[in-house]
């Protein structure tokens, strides 16, 4: 009688090798995670404590429904203040605005950090004019003409974050051009006060703009942020209203709201890790640690980032 096949070898230590890395598990922890990510909306749609800023921006903004273009804002304040999220909330008032009283206007916001290039920051903002455009292949001056064109038509408000990323790539800056061009009104967004000196002379006396600040939150208004987001991301019960207030004041302290979303976003993973329905103490403490070492990182960062700008200034 025949002996039977010997399994290969190399089959034998592949199947006995294999694991997996992830697993499912019963979540008594997160309802939806999404909330607590820093760049997610305020889950009322409209940003928590901003109610002052956001009417001082849209008085600065209103003679667009009389005239057809309203002042242009410098918008500025430390990470984590809320200027992202205030901003885009503007945009989408002024637009069931110009609905409601019908005025065209049409809004656009683009990130410069995230396209680098005056290039690729004037094609979103045609693409967010709802023009067809191809993602290559026109030059600049193309691009001008479409955004020219559609101007024959609408009034615009375009808002521009991070535009400091834009005032060292060229002589003559994009916002300059922008605000040569009737019936605009442009947003720009960005950390520091002193971006805004980047712009050229002339620039700076053509575009007049408004400076609205806003200040980091109080530990007050951070536990009330903290408390939304923690309502629509956790079950109920998970985590104790002491714990949220402590989160609250580091972050307020720190002068970042984000801080606290990531603080909390971790501790829940911690807990989740080891299998606990609720937010401990402990786990608040080691996710602190860690998400704190890591803004240090950053900070660390963004000030070697401004360095180099500076050297940039001088040569």
């Amino acid at each position: 009688m025949k002996a039977k096949n010997p399994v290969p070898t190399a089959l034998v230590s592949t199947s006995i090798c294999v694991m997996t890395l992830f697993q499912t598990r019963e979540n008594r922890i997160f309802k939806n995670a999404a909330w607590l990510h820093p760049l997610s909306d305020p889950p009322a749609g409209k940003p928590l404590c901003r109610e002052q800023d956001l009417k001082y921006m849209a008085s600065l903004l209103s003679d667009l429904f009389i005239t057809g273009k309203g002042s242009n804002l410098f918008v500025f304040g430390k990470p984590g203040t809320g200027k992202t999220v205030c901003v885009r909330y503007l945009l989408s008032e002024i637009q069931k605005h110009a609905e409601k009283v019908g005025v065209s206007v049409a809004t656009v916001y683009v990130n410069a950090g995230r396209t680098r290039a005056p290039y690729y920051t004037m094609l979103e903002i045609v693409k967010g004019l709802g023009l067809n455009v191809p993602s290559s292949g026109w030059q600049m001056f193309r691009l001008k003409r479409a955004f020219e064109d559609a101007l024959e038509k609408t009034s615009m408000v375009i808002a521009i974050d991070e535009v400091e990323t834009l005032l060292l790539k060229e002589k003559e800056p994009l916002v300059y051009y922008l605000n040569r061009q009737p019936k605009t009104a442009l947003i720009l967004i960005s950390n520091k006060i002193e971006d805004a000196a980047e712009l050229p002379e002339r620039a700076l006396s053509t575009l007049q703009l408004k400076l609205v600040l806003l200040e980091p939150y109080t530990p007050q208004e951070a536990e009330a942020i903290l408390k939304e987001r923690v309502g629509k991301a956790f079950y109920p019960r998970v985590i104790q209203n002491d714990l949220i207030k402590f989160i609250a004041e580091i972050s307020s302290k720190a002068g970042d709201i984000r801080l606290g979303f990531s603080i909390i976003l971790s501790a829940g993973r911690i807990a989740e890790e080891h299998g606990k329905n609720f937010i401990e103490t402990e786990d608040i403490a080691d996710a602190a640690e860690s998400e704190i070492r890591m803004k240090q990182i950053k900070d660390l960062l963004e000030k070697k980032s401004a360095l180099e700008r500076l050297r940039k200034r001088r040569r």
